[in-house]
């Protein structure tokens, strides 16, 4: 799925030119490092989640995080982050869900979510994802940028359709300001109460959590996962 994922980042840069040809977004030998490090450990993590999924699933998941690290390099050039990112990561997002639910009543399981190769979408996580939805749009679009809302929007839909709920997904917010806050404040961007001197992209910070979560939380419990590392 890397050759999916560095395709979204190339097709998206290349629509970028075409959409805002004023608008030059250096691409740089770091960048492309970096680039190539996110898909491959993209890749990594999509083979661990989509044990026993279809291809479909799979391909949903690699086009979300093509369209992250994509959004990750437009806020860190220019500070800004394409519409069009999200209409086609959040659109891949309610697809795998959609295909998690539809997956779930075909096989008849039922009850809690437990583990990465489970296929139930509880009802009660639903209901969470609309109501964090309707937070960060509502709330905390007053206190960063409607990009990062989004951000945390299609994220949250990926989650739930792995199960989790309200509390994973305010502990992915909470893990990317955890992240952000260290880093800003080795660099002196933080004033005596906390708060950043200077904006800085908050995308990257969001999309390494958003992988975080899901090796913290629910690879751990992967055998084939913790296997790997003891190798």
């Amino acid at each position: 799925m890397i050759a999916v994922i560095l395709g979204m980042v190339t097709a998206g840069m290349l629509l970028v030119k075409r959409l805002d040809p004023q608008t030059a977004i250096p691409v740089t030998a770091k960048c492309r490092a970096l680039v190539l490090a996110g898909g491959m450990a993209g890749d990594f993590l999509m083979w661990c989640m989509a044990q026993g999924e279809p291809f479909l699933g799979k391909l949903f998941l690699a086009v979300i995080w093509g369209c992250f690290l994509l959004a990750c390099i437009t806020d860190v050039a220019i500070c800004q982050v394409y519409n069009f990112v999200w209409w086609i990561s959040g659109a891949a997002a309610m697809a795998l869900l959609w295909l998690r639910c539809h997956m779930n009543r075909d096989l008849g399981i039922s009850g809690p979510i437990h583990t990465m190769g489970s296929m139930d979408v509880p009802s009660g996580s639903i209901l969470a994802l609309m109501v964090f939805c309707a937070l960060q749009l509502i709330i905390f679009a007053r206190l960063y940028g409607l990009a990062d809302c989004y951000a945390f929007c299609v994220c949250a839909i990926v989650e739930c359709a792995y199960g989790a709920g309200m509390g994973d997904f305010l502990m992915h917010m909470l893990l990317a300001v955890g992240l952000l806050l260290p880093v800003q404040a080795a660099k002196r961007n933080l004033n005596r109460y906390g708060n950043l001197k200077k904006p800085v992209p908050f995308l990257p910070y969001i999309t390494l959590s958003f992988y975080l979560v899901f090796f913290l939380k629910y690879l751990g419990k992967n055998s084939c996962v913790m296997a790997f590392f003891l190798v």
